[in-house]
């Protein structure tokens, strides 16, 4: 993906904006930056989709032990992955240097949002990799080379997809669930791939009585209704 003028000055930024940390007189810059760099916007609207889903996680719960050691086998997995791209040994990151100023006041909400998104993600990891074996259901997809699969357990469902590309401007990925005679019904779970077109969402709850689930595009914050036709669709049963 192309980059935008200065996009070394402003790559660790998104965050940062997206969380309303970012000073004032640099707010201003970083919009006109992000106007001409697909590379950043792409990335502030995922974290963006992050930081609104929040609100609507689950309660915190004690993931399985499991989780911890299959968390760090995926990162092992992502940092041998990367070394083997750019050729070079395996090291420790060295700290990049910021060159943004931040008072207290835009410290303390950035802090208060990271320690929520480790409960969601515990939370999600706990419905992935929990004790119970899944069942899994490959999807249908109306996308040329991309494939997903719905991995479903007694706390939930999860949705592993590939080659998923990123959806139009202004909209995300949004999870349906459907019951036999009845419309479609919105879940919470909504997503943007990551840069390789990998992606994962989680939808809690009983899936006992759920016949279907879909996955298409609607405007980020997600619809009531569906707005577009879906892209993936699991027949469960």
């Amino acid at each position: 993906m192309n980059v935008g003028p200065d996009h070394e000055r402003w790559a660790d930024a998104a965050g940062v904006y997206v969380l309303g940390a970012l000073p004032t007189d640099e707010c201003a810059a970083y919009e006109d930056h992000l106007a001409a760099c697909p590379t950043c916007r792409a990335e502030t609207e995922e974290l963006r989709v992050a930081a609104q889903a929040l609100p609507l996680s689950a309660p915190a719960m004690r993931p399985p032990p499991a989780l911890k050691s299959r968390i760090m086998a995926e990162v092992e997995r992502e940092a041998e992955l990367l070394a083997s791209a750019s050729g070079a040994p395996r090291r420790a990151p060295e700290p990049k240097r910021r060159r943004f100023n931040f008072s207290l006041r835009g410290v303390i909400p950035a802090v208060g949002l990271a320690c929520a998104a480790l409960v969601a993600g515990a939370f999600g990891g706990a419905a992935l990799f929990g004790s119970s074996s899944p069942q899994t259901i490959p999807f249908e997809s109306t996308i040329s080379n991309t494939s997903a699969e719905l991995e479903m357990t007694d706390d939930g469902a999860t949705i592993v997809a590939n080659n998923l590309p990123l959806p139009p401007e202004g909209k995300v990925y949004m999870v349906w669930i459907q019951k036999p005679g009845q419309a479609p019904e919105p879940t919470s779970a909504l997503f943007t791939p990551r840069r390789d077109g990998s992606a994962t969402a989680s939808v809690t709850g009983d899936m006992d009585a759920v016949e279907t689930v879909l996955v298409n595009t609607e405007p980020i914050g997600g619809s009531t209704t569906p707005t577009s036709q879906p892209v993936l669709t699991a027949s469960v049963s």
